[in-house]
């Protein structure tokens, strides 16, 4: 099978190294990629949130199967393109992929389809916003309507902050703060039905202790041992088959992956926010648990027929990605530091995978983005998992990089106990 993969993060890095594990992959291309993802693909430039400049690759490379991995292609319509043209395409189209890029939208598709999730408003002003802010009070939650890169979020005590982020906004959804952990749960959807992958845990802050501003995530790890054994089934029937049911009658019927947030309160499972397509950096420890070939699994969901597809099944043990940023991130990340390795090579059990790396005019590796590489490690359980990610962090010299020490450290002690 020859696939195209369009992205170039951390994200798309995970699902490029997974597809190329993946016997039945005979061709793997990946646009614009980078410079990690050009060690295992053929890479090509391209304007990825352009339909016509996708659909003229896609047909040139003569890919049976393209996988977009970020969400603005998505919102823009790649995927309706991609069908449109006859290429399989891993992504909903852009009516269904609204339900990431409008807040409001997705809190219209839950109230629709009766998906448990936190009281909200809508605010397009101002005024509107004041007033949504004093009936829900702290912490406020203020979400940017719009794509914001998974940085579009603010929780916070301060009233002055959260009228801020709501002005700069400028249309906002404002809900109830919603006690109890977060879980990341993805599945594999083909318009009719989905098949749910394994639940894990991001941390958006950018500090150790869940301190800072929110961030696209620092790290995450699977499996969770912690969660109620039934999580990933309970998810499937109330949330996951609700939503992409209403989204058929709207006449959007949704293929590709569905990312449901949740937090799991003393309420009960509620959903935070959808996604429509892999998140990061779960994408990275989820992947890297999957025993499953990817690429029949993510055709037969591109195709309506998971039916079709290969049962799931998963590695023993457990993973964990540490996300190493560059000087500033989240809010003025610096750019052209140089990368170098200390002691570093892949071996079983500890990798790095490029999000936000280039390379410089005379071949050197620098920074590029934000989150710059993902330490990636993997063991029997979650101690083993940290302690093989963090011996790969360790490995990377980068002026002004840094990351947080406790990812899955508290998971990791429970156990333990």
């Amino acid at each position: 099978m020859r696939v195209l993969v369009i992205g170039s993060g951390g994200r798309e890095h995970a699902i490029v190294r997974a597809l190329s594990r993946d016997p039945a992959v005979t061709d793997l291309h990946a646009a614009p990629g980078n410079p990690g993802i050009a060690e295992l693909a053929q890479v090509h430039e391209v304007r990825a949130a352009d339909p016509a400049d996708v659909t003229r690759l896609a047909r040139t490379l003569g890919a049976r199967l393209a996988v977009i991995g970020p969400e603005a292609p998505l919102v823009a319509g790649v995927a309706d393109a991609l069908r449109q043209a006859g290429i399989a395409a891993f992504g909903p189209d852009a009516a269904a992929a609204m339900i990431e890029g409008s807040k409001a939208f997705a809190k219209e598709v839950m109230a629709e389809a009766g998906i448990p999730t936190a009281r909200s408003r809508t605010a397009g002003n101002e005024h509107e916003a004041a007033a949504a802010l004093r009936e829900f009070g702290p912490p406020y939650v203020v979400k940017d309507d719009a794509l914001a890169a998974g940085k579009g979020v603010v929780v916070t005590d301060d009233l002055g902050e959260a009228r801020r982020h709501a002005a700069a906004c400028g249309r906002v959804v404002i809900e109830e703060y919603l006690d109890g952990p977060e879980v990341s749960l993805f599945a594999l959807a083909d318009g009719t039905d989905a098949v749910p992958l394994l639940p894990a845990q991001d941390f958006k802050r950018a500090r150790d202790g869940d301190r800072g501003p929110n961030t696209g995530g620092m790290g995450a790890y699977a499996p969770l041992p912690w969660a109620p054994p039934d999580l990933a089934a309970d998810v499937l029937d109330r949330v996951i088959r609700p939503a992409i049911g209403a989204l058929r009658r709207r006449g959007a019927p949704y293929r590709g992956l569905l990312y449901a947030g949740l937090a799991l309160t003393s309420g009960g499972v509620k959903v935070v926010e959808f996604n429509a397509r892999f998140g990061d950096p779960e994408t990275q420890v989820v992947l890297d648990r999957l025993a499953t070939p990817l690429a029949g699994l993510l055709h037969a969901a591109a195709a309506g027929d998971l039916a079709a597809a290969p049962a799931l099944s998963w590695l023993p043990g457990a993973a964990v990605t540490v996300v190493l940023a560059a000087e500033g991130y989240p809010q003025a990340p610096v750019k052209g530091d140089r990368i170098t390795f200390s002691n570093y090579s892949e071996r079983t059990g500890a990798y790095l995978l490029h999000a936000g790396t280039a390379c410089a005019a005379d071949r050197a590796l620098v920074s590029a983005g934000g989150r710059v590489l993902n330490a990636v490690g993997s063991g029997p359980d979650l101690a083993a998992a940290r302690a093989a990610a963090y011996a790969v962090a360790a490995c990377v010299e980068m002026r002004g990089g840094w990351y947080r020490h406790d990812i899955a450290e508290r998971a990791a002690v429970t156990v333990r106990e």
